[in-house]
């Protein structure tokens, strides 16, 4: 019988349920697990690249803009010096997270690539929830707080969220406006769902000069409602045949009910994400260079994402540590915008 061409994939060691590991090989099913593992992290990667700019950065410098007057003197006068506020650091937490698996001796004899394919793909699902985990928590959650870097050297960062009233300097919008650092919130609250605060929501982000591809994400709990506003434009269903008067053009996309583009709302484009908690709506500028997130990460090419860091083997015991370095944290503080629906002041959502 003449071989097959092609590869060892992860649905290779699925399949194989008529062998054992031991008789298939540990080298054959690492080796495999360590190309699908590269693949996870490289879909992972594209997935936070909406929301994070992905660096190896802890804390930058945010809130500089050359801002100033022209000031008005008769042919003796002499204006007064100015000078440019330098901004304040924001910092991006450095968290280790693990997945472990384990197994005795006899059950490595007797159990299949199948079943150890199903544990990396459980260490997989928990990653992209961890990570999910902390883009909301980035987000949603409204107050600053301080971080030790302990994977490091343990300095302190001071970790910011999206603009929330703490006095720290805000650039100038793109006509020259400026902002109370003291006052300037973009942590929204409303007893109830009107167009008005969502309208009022997604400008908090454009009047920043932030308007090339605003999206507004919200909970497909809150969809329904959403599509009741005034000025809400919903995207045709293609499964409906255009009549001749119908301009063709977006349509909606009805292979995840939970993951799509449903609409127009103020000029942004409304998606119901999966991540998004109900009853909060979040504005924010997809196509600007300047991310709101930081996903922060490793130099080293080795460190990055999800990988195996250790195996022990202490018979008749065996385990595989599995490893992820990263943390996720606010940048672009303008970039974004929260409305709470539920109250008169902004309450931070339960995330676990």
């Amino acid at each position: 019988m003449g071989t097959i061409t092609g590869t060892y994939d992860i649905n290779t060691l699925l399949a194989t349920r008529n062998a054992s590991v031991a008789e298939f090989g540990l080298d054959t099913v690492q080796t495999v697990l360590q190309a699908d593992i590269a693949a996870h992290n490289a879909v992972v990667m594209e997935m936070v690249s909406e929301l994070c700019d992905i660096s190896p950065d802890r804390q930058r410098v945010y809130g500089t803009s050359a801002a100033g007057e022209m000031v008005e003197v008769d042919e003796y006068g002499r204006a007064p010096t100015q000078r440019v506020l330098t901004g304040a650091s924001v910092g991006f937490p450095m968290r280790l997270f693990q997945y472990a698996i384990g197994w005795t001796r006899k059950w490595f004899e007797s159990r299949t690539p199948a079943d150890m394919a199903q544990a990396v793909l459980g260490a997989e699902s928990a990653h992209l929830r961890a990570i999910q985990r902390e883009i909301k928590k980035a987000i949603f959650l409204s107050a600053n707080y301080t971080f030790k870097d302990f994977l490091v050297d343990n300095v302190s960062l001071s970790v910011k969220r999206l603009l929330n009233a703490d006095s720290a300097e805000i650039p100038a919008g793109p006509n020259g406006e400026t902002y109370d650092g003291a006052t300037h919130d973009h942590y929204n609250a409303a007893s109830t769902l009107a167009a008005a605060d969502l309208l009022a929501n997604v400008n908090d982000v454009i009047e920043h000069g932030h308007g090339g591809m605003v999206k507004l994400a919200i909970n497909k709990a809150d969809e329904a409602a959403v599509r009741l506003l005034t000025g809400f434009t919903a995207y045709p269903d293609p499964r409906l045949v255009l009549r001749a008067t119908d301009a063709p053009g977006e349509t909606l996309d009805i292979s995840r009910l939970d993951n799509r583009a449903i609409g127009i709302f103020g000029g942004a484009e409304v998606w119901v994400k999966p991540w998004t908690p109900a009853n909060y709506f979040l504005a924010w500028d997809a196509a600007s260079p300047n991310k709101p997130l930081v996903f922060r990460q490793r130099a080293a090419t080795s460190l990055q994402g999800l990988r195996i860091a250790a195996d022990i083997d202490d018979y008749p015991l065996y385990a595989q540590y599995m490893e992820a370095e990263y943390g996720i944290g606010v940048w672009t503080r303008t970039n974004g915008a929260v409305l709470y629906v539920g109250g008169s002041s902004y309450v931070d959502p339960t995330i676990t």
